[in-house]
């Protein structure tokens, strides 16, 4: 297992990485593709078939917690190891996916949401009164 200052580091340069792909000009992207032999149009389509795969991994896994009652912070995911994480705003419950093979686990897929449920019985009561 990879530790927290490595993962840490290597975060950073990935990050690094990813900046100076953005400050590249479209040219200059097609020119390195290019010289590798490979062709720019099959390349730009594995990307994007690669990042329509993980927005409908991603809209899944929201969709399943949104059924259980869970509420995520959209821009609360993060990355660890394994995949993304992120906890339930009411209850806590975390729950966690990988795009590379569509798999959710976590504590949050046990069942609905009881901080929801409690708040929704809340308030039904106080609408009664």
């Amino acid at each position: 297992m990879v530790d927290k200052k490595n993962y840490d580091e290597l975060e950073r340069i990935m990050n690094r990485l990813g900046d100076s792909v953005l400050e590249l000009s479209d040219e200059s992207i097609l020119a390195e593709i290019r010289a590798t032999g490979a062709d720019p149009q099959e390349k730009a389509e594995r990307t994007r078939f690669t990042l329509r795969q993980s927005s409908k991994a991603l809209k899944a896994v929201n969709k399943r917690l949104w059924n259980l009652g869970h509420s995520l912070n959209p821009k609360g995911w993060w990355h660890e190891e394994r995949g993304y994480c992120n906890s339930c705003r009411d209850c806590g419950l975390s729950v966690s996916f990988t795009t590379a093979t569509n798999e959710i686990w976590g504590n949050a897929l046990i069942g609905p949401c009881r901080e929801s449920a409690q708040l929704t019985v809340r308030k039904r009561e106080a609408s009664r009164k």
